[in-house]
């Protein structure tokens, strides 16, 4: 029985032993350790690297953009017409950037392939 199997056994069983999102993560390949990813970023061309950047940045703003969004969320006076607007206004930020991401991971993906790179461990690495 293989170390997959013994896990999804074990996760199956009363007892079992569940992955973490860490150890999924690793799994799926997902994860990408640090100096893997900044060894394949540096064998990228200058114009892929400043839009890998771009990307990073745009994750980031996202992250802060749904936390404040949450925020608003768990205010008590949901009711409040004021409330309503911000919250609507951030729910729009959240999209608007939640695009963004889209449309600049397909410009990435396309500037890849124009550059000759279809490794696909080179693509997830990038764009994860």
């Amino acid at each position: 029985m293989s170390n997959a199997d013994t896990a999804v056994s074990n996760t199956n069983s009363k007892v079992g032993y569940k992955l973490s999102n860490q150890e999924m993560n690793k799994l799926s390949g997902r994860e990408v350790e640090p100096a893997q990813k900044e060894e394949v970023s540096s064998e990228l061309p200058a114009h892929i690297r400043k839009m890998v950047e771009q990307l990073e940045k745009l994750k980031e703003q996202l992250e802060l953009a749904k936390e404040q969004l949450a925020k608003l969320q768990a205010l008590k006076n949901q009711e409040d017409e004021t409330v309503k607007v911000q919250v609507e206004t951030q729910t729009k930020m959240v999209m608007e950037i939640q695009t963004q991401i889209m449309s600049l991971s397909q410009s990435i993906s396309d500037a890849l392939k124009e550059a000759g790179i279809s490794d696909p461990g080179v693509l997830m690495s990038v764009l994860v």
